[in-house]
C-alpha cells in the first residue's frame, strides 16, 4: 500500500500551497491512500504552538505506525512541522513495521535562509530539518542535479537521491498561451514584496540610466508596491493559482529573484542556483516560454528543452528578445506546448516516484 501525508492548507491568492496541493492531488490520482494531518496553527502564541506539537505529532505518528505494514511506502512533503519528533518516530516505524519513507523536497530553508519581510531564518531548526531529519528517509526526491550535489556534499547517500527536474503544475484549462502583440513584453507572477522581488522595481533603471525603454512588464501577485513603479508596468492584480494561467499576458514569463535587476542576488537570488522555482512551472504549463537567470539551476532545463532564454542581467532583456527571430520564437512555443502537456498531467512527479519505488524494490 502507498500512503501520502495529506495536510490541508488554506486557499490564498498566492502559489504558496499550489505545489504541495498538486502533489497531493497526483497521489490521489495514482490511487495512494491519504493520511490526513492538521494544518499547523497560525497566530503568534509560541507556547500554544509548542504544546500543540507535543500532542499532535506523537498522536498522528502512533496512528501511522498502527496503519502501515511491511513493504508499504509513505510520501512526506518537506518541510512540514515537528521535525525533532519526526526524527524519532520515522526510524521507529521503519524498523518495527518495515515501511519505507520517501521525502519530496519543496524547499530547503537552511539553504534559502528565509525571505526578508516574509519568512524568518530559523537557522537551528532548519539545519536540523534539512541535514538530520531528511537523512532518515529511504529516498529523497530533490529538485535537480544542483540540489543533489549540494546534498551529497552534506553527507547524503547518492543512491537515495532522485532528481525531480521540474515541478508539475496541474491545470484543467485549455492551456493555450495568451497571445500578445507586444514583442517586447514579459509576465512576472508571484509575491511582489520588495524583500523578495525588489528587481521588479529596478528593471527600468540601471543606477540612474534608463534601460528597457520599450519593454512592457505584466505583473501578477500580492504585495505590489504601486508607488515604486516606473517605466511601462501593468499590474493585473492577484489571482488564485488555478486561475492565473488563463490571465497571463506577455511574450515570455520571467523567472528572477532578489533585490537586484543586474543579477540574482540576496538569499532568494542565490537560492535559484539550487531550486526549481514554481513560477517556471506556471509559465511553461501555460505554454509561455521563459526567461531565466543564466546561473540558475533551472537554466539547464530551459536549455535542454529549448523553451526560453537565459540572461545574465535584466538590463539585457530587450537585446536578448530582439535577437530571437520569429521562427526561433515559434519553435520555443511549440516545445513549450509539448512540455505543457507533461506538466499539467504530473509527468515529472510520477517519473521520480516510479524511480524511487523501483529503487525500494531493488533494496
Amino acid at each position: 500500500m502507498e500512503y501520502f501525508i495529506d495536510i490541508k492548507r488554506p486557499k490564498r491568492n498566492s502559489a504558496g500551497s499550489k505545489a504541495p496541493d498538486d502533489i497531493a492531488e497526483l497521489c490521489r490520482r495514482r490511487g495512494m491512500e491519504p493520511f490526513p494531518m492538521p494544518s499547523f496553527p497560525g497566530g503568534s502564541n509560541k507556547l500554544y504552538k509548542k504544546i500543540w506539537l507535543l500532542f499532535t505529532v506523537p498522536h498522528y505518528m502512533r496512528r501511522l505506525k498502527r496503519l502501515v505494514r511491511k513493504g508499504d511506502s509513505v510520501l512526506y512533503q518537506h518541510p512540514m512541522y515537528g521535525y525533532r519528533m519526526l526524527e524519532r518516530y520515522i526510524p521507529a516505524i521503519q524498523r518495527k513495521k518495515g515501511a519505507r519513507f520517501i521525502a519530496l523536497i519543496h524547499d530547503l530553508e537552511s539553504l534559502r535562509k528565509g525571505i526578508e519581510g516574509l519568512i524568518n531564518d530559523n537557522k537551528k531548526t532548519n539545519t536540523f530539518a534539512d541535514t538530520v531529519l531528511l537523512k532518515k528517509f529511504d529516498h529523497v526526491i530533490c529538485h535537480n542535479e544542483h540540489m543533489k550535489r549540494y546534498l551529497l556534499d552534506r553527507g547524503f547517500s547518492e543512491e537515495r537521491l532522485i532528481s525531480l527536474e521540474i515541478f508539475d503544475y496541474l491545470s484543467d484549462g485549455a492551456g493555450v498561451r495568451k497571445s500578445s502583440a507586444e514583442k517586447l513584453s514579459v509576465a512576472v507572477a508571484g509575491n511582489l514584496l520588495k524583500g523578495k522581488s525588489g528587481y521588479v522595481y529596478n528593471i527600468f533603471n540601471d543606477n540612474g540610466r534608463a534601460v528597457n525603454d520599450n519593454l512592457t512588464v505584466h505583473l501578477y501577485g500580492i504585495n505590489f508596491d504601486g508607488e515604486s513603479t516606473e517605466g511601462n508596468m501593468v499590474y493585473h492584480g492577484s489571482f488564485p493559482p488555478d486561475e492565473i494561467p488563463g490571465r497571463l499576458e506577455g511574450r515570455y514569463g520571467l523567472v528572477w529573484d532578489g533585490p537586484s535587476a543586474s543579477t540574482c542576488a540576496g538569499n532568494t537570488g542565490e537560492y535559484l542556483k539550487y531550486n526549481n522555482p514554481h513560477k517556471a512551472s506556471l509559465y511553461l504549463s501555460s505554454q509561455m516560454p521563459v526567461i531565466v537567470w543564466s546561473r540558475s539551476a533551472v537554466a539547464d532545463f530551459v536549455q535542454r528543452h529549448h523553451v526560453g532564454l537565459c540572461v545574465d542581467s535584466l538590463y539585457e532583456l530587450e537585446t536578448a528578445m530582439k535577437n530571437i527571430s520569429e521562427e526561433e520564437y515559434a519553435g520555443m512555443c511549440e516545445n513549450t506546448i509539448q512540455l505543457s502537456e507533461k506538466l499539467r498531467k504530473g509527468y515529472f512527479f510520477y517519473s521520480a516516484l516510479e524511480r524511487a519505488t523501483k529503487l525500494q524494490e531493488d533494496m
